[in-house]
């Protein structure tokens, strides 16, 4: 029955600690989740942010000037380069001969290519858009260190509309006078100064985005993403740990409670086996124990009543000894008796002021015939102790009677009373068998016996010395032994004084 309540109880606490995993796992999943969608409502908002300062953006281009002024303002404001359509940059154009006569001078005077590097830098002329490239190249040419902001954005915007630009990108201002032109990487930085947030980044096309914690389409520029990345994931853990401690707190005190409830049911199964048990040794000891004095008082009727003649000693000798066993009949009906009525609480003790010695007297004169190998030591002017002096007297009993069934042949039993701190101490010391330290830590024990051997030839069943702490203990008192094997054994009652 243990065994299956164990069974029970670890199978049970198995499936408390299973469905707390689970709960952490879908609560941690849960608290990420709240977080995502947390995060992607702020992605929506930047995403909403974007997309109104990219129409105003493109809706700035359609204000520039339709010329090449335009073009360089475009450069300026932002874009990567601009097509301002039939204006500035086109394929056609005539060629300035001012300006190559200038490009021949500045390749034998610095001042001259200094003036000619300002006029390729104002949009204000009519320079082609070629004819500005080609001079822009050469002054670079003769002097490396020269920079030209547009030279990008010219050289951009002639790779368009040669069609020789599968990476450029174009978009459109909302009267469709201008198209911006960018590169992948130069929209990915005009599109992240545009966000400024450090966490979000912006994917092109068919870029990786599956370590991201959240992505979000840009409506105005098909394919492009926002992707939100958190490197710190302990924001998750942290508000995830606390409810996760909640589940944790609960599910110990489920198992605790469990390991408690199972404790008080296995200790309720072992009463219940012990009881069983005790009532299955209780049967079995009152049964034999009764039996050997019935066998023996009805052998000696049967022998007086098959005898046609009696003779007197024969007969006072065998009366005599149905006198012995019924005594020792009695005394086991009266310990069975006391035993049940102490462990029903039914033993009603009625205390009264007693003196040591009247039950000293009271406990020699119950042994008989016993007490003549018993010596006993009253102290004088002991003080009055407040007992049932009958239940005193059967403790006594008990005692010198397992004295005189664990001693030899050579028999010598004491039983004396003397005061000890505010207590009237009764012991019985014998010169028996004697009691290993183990056996003394037990010997108070139902139905316990210290020697098996002894018990198979001499009365009793092991419930004395249980009922002798019982009625000490009702009185408030103690008892204990002090015994080695071979040499005896004392057992003191210490009950307070009146």
């Amino acid at each position: 029955m243990l065994a299956l309540l164990l069974v029970v109880v670890v199978v049970a606490i198995g499936c408390v600690l299973w469905f707390m995993r689970e709960a952490m796992c879908n609560e941690r999943l849960a608290i990420r989740e709240k977080l995502i969608e947390a995060y992607r409502g702020q992605l929506a908002l930047v995403q909403a942010r974007f997309s109104e300062d990219w129409r105003q953006w493109l809706a700035q281009l359609d204000v520039l000037p339709p010329n090449a002024s335009g073009f360089a303002s475009a450069v300026r404001a932002g874009a990567q380069s601009v097509i301002i359509w039939n204006v500035y940059p086109s394929l056609a154009g005539e060629r300035s001969a001012d300006a190559n006569a200038e490009l021949l001078a500045a390749e034998s005077s610095k001042d001259a290519a200094a003036r000619l590097r300002d006029r390729v830098n104002d949009y204000s002329n009519t320079l082609p858009a070629a004819q500005r490239r080609f001079i822009m190249h050469e002054l670079q040419r003769l002097d490396p260190n020269m920079r030209f902001p547009t030279l990008t954005a010219e050289e951009l915007a002639a790779r368009f509309l040669e069609q020789n630009s599968p990476d450029v990108r174009s978009f459109t201002s909302p009267n469709q006078r201008v198209r911006a032109l960018f590169t992948t990487d130069g929209l990915r930085a005009k599109l992240s100064e545009m966000i400024r947030d450090a966490r979000i980044t912006v994917a092109a096309p068919g870029e990786d985005t599956t370590t991201a914690l959240v992505t979000e389409p840009l409506v105005e520029l098909p394919g492009w993403r926002l992707a939100l990345f958190v490197e710190d994931r302990k924001v998750f853990d942290t508000e995830a740990d606390r409810r996760v401690a909640r589940y944790l707190i609960i599910g110990s005190v489920v198992i605790a409670a469990m390991t408690v409830l199972a404790f008080f049911i296995a200790r309720g199964f072992g009463r219940q086996v012990a009881l069983a048990r005790l009532k299955n040794d209780l049967v079995a000891n009152v049964s034999h124990e009764l039996k050997t004095p019935l066998t023996a008082m009805r052998a000696l009727v049967d022998t007086l009543l098959d005898t046609e003649r009696f003779d007197e000693k024969t007969t006072r000798e065998y009366l005599q000894l149905l006198a012995t066993e019924n005594a020792r009949l009695s005394r086991l009906i009266e310990n069975f008796l006391t035993f049940s009525r102490l462990e029903r609480n039914k033993f009603k003790f009625e205390s009264k002021r007693v003196r040591p010695l009247e039950i000293v007297v009271s406990a020699v004169t119950a042994m008989g015939e016993r007490g003549q190998a018993l010596e006993s030591h009253v102290a004088e002017n002991l003080p009055a102790i407040r007992a049932d002096e009958d239940a005193l007297v059967t403790a006594l009993l008990n005692l010198l009677d397992n004295a005189w069934k664990y001693s030899g042949d050579n028999k010598r039993i004491v039983l004396q009373a003397d005061a000890r701190n505010g207590h009237v101490c009764f012991s019985v010391e014998d010169n028996g068998i004697g009691l290993s330290p183990r056996e003394c830590r037990r010997v108070f024990g139902r139905f316990y016996q210290a020697d098996r051997r002894l018990s198979k030839t001499t009365s009793g069943c092991g419930l004395g010395l249980s009922i002798v702490q019982s009625i000490v203990e009702a009185h408030h008192g103690s008892v204990r032994v002090e015994s080695e094997p071979g040499r005896g054994s004392t057992f003191t009652i210490e009950i307070p004084a009146a």
